[in-house]
């Protein structure tokens, strides 16, 4: 078995080839100094396992927790420290260490069955992570089969559109129903769920909400006829939030429900106005009521309709993105394109998170121009 040993203490260093040296098991061990040469040979060799050995003092300032990161992409990592100290035992193996042992204690059983242990379990994650990468990228065929081939073409009306998957996959959509002569249905919705869960309640909603918006005559029936068909089973840990609404477009008058979505902005020359929630998410209550509303986007306005991955983004220092971000952007060009405000819309939240941890969540937009 092929062992990194990365270790700057001469007394430690002969101390775990010594217990190595004892063991049944046949180690070839390679040592280095510090993290960086552990990664330059990493890159360069196949090796099965990696003893991090970390002193008090990087510990301290972190750096010994982000070379756990880093090195356990590659190979199971064993952390080794003089410092018995559980909390740091348990973020240890919170950043990806397989095991954490103190030096004053390591005999030769411990670290042979740490090194047994450590292997078996970076195979089950390593299979793991490969299952889900299959699975969200079935997420991700369904979820972008789904969205739809063009945005209409609406007189007095620029319309545009733009999704921006995490990577995780969640269940955010959008489309456009064209309802002859002089209409348009516009929705924008998020499916509780990563992966494929999130993907087929997104299909199921959208494939409900394409085969009735014809045959309802207002908004508020859709959203009706839509939760009743969600609610064929018990299951009442999953939901949807839908913003669905409907463009008259000869007077410009848009026709809404918002369905447990986060508001929409509004801007209309000096006026600013937010058409926030007016009624539950779809999927949780048999009675569940909303209320229908109406706004009148006269020439020059611009509606923007967005799902929560937009506006909950979060930087490093846990702000979030939040409606001043989308006034920001929005007011910023007014007279872009309406799929140029999305897209840009889009990035802004991507750019605000990107200093953050948390990879965030899917990002949908749709924007109104009134020309």
């Amino acid at each position: 078995m092929r062992v990194l040993l990365v270790e700057d203490e001469p007394n430690d260093l002969a101390r775990v080839n010594g217990v190595l040296d004892q063991a049944a098991a046949s180690f070839a061990v390679r040592a280095v100094p510090e993290v960086q040469a552990a990664a330059t040979e990493l890159g360069a060799r196949s090796y099965d396992l990696v003893l991090l050995g970390l002193a008090r003092a990087e510990i301290g300032d972190g750096d010994g927790f982000e070379a756990i990161r880093r090195l356990g992409k590659t190979a199971p990592v064993i952390v080794l420290s003089r410092l018995d100290d559980e909390d740091i035992a348990v973020k240890a193996v919170q950043r990806g260490a397989q095991d954490y042992l103190v030096k004053d204690r390591l005999t030769v059983d411990l670290l042979v069955r740490s090194i047994r242990y450590a292997r078996e379990r970076h195979r089950l994650l390593a299979e793991q992570n490969r299952r889900l990468e299959h699975e969200l990228k079935i997420a991700a065929f369904v979820q972008q089969s789904f969205l739809p081939g063009r945005v209409p073409d609406v007189p007095g009306h620029d319309i545009g559109a733009h999704l921006h998957s995490s990577g995780q996959v969640g269940g955010d959509f959008y489309d456009f129903i064209d309802l002859p002569p002089d209409r348009v249905a516009i929705a924008v919705g998020d499916a509780s769920g990563k992966g494929i869960p999130g993907a087929i309640l997104m299909a199921e909603t959208q494939g409900v909400l394409r085969a009735e918006a014809a045959s309802c005559a207002t908004p508020i029936e859709l959203v009706r006829t839509l939760n009743r068909a969600l609610l064929h089973d018990q299951d009442q840990d999953r939901f949807v939030t839908l913003f669905y609404g409907v463009l008259a477009f000869p007077t410009g008058r848009f026709t809404f429900v918002n369905a447990g979505h986060p508001r929409a902005l509004l801007l209309d020359g000096a006026t600013e106005s937010t058409l926030v929630s007016t009624g539950p998410p779809l999927r949780l209550f048999a009675d569940a009521a909303w209320e229908e509303k109406t706004v009148t986007l006269h020439a020059g306005a611009r509606l923007v309709i967005y799902s929560d991955g937009v506006t909950e983004a979060q930087d490093d220092a846990d702000r979030f993105f939040d409606l001043e971000g989308v006034r920001a952007v929005m007011t910023g060009g007014p007279d872009r394109p309406a799929v140029e405000l999305a897209r840009d819309l889009c990035h802004a939240s991507e750019e605000f998170e990107r200093g953050s941890p948390d990879p965030g969540d899917d990002k949908t937009v749709v924007v109104i121009r009134s020309r």
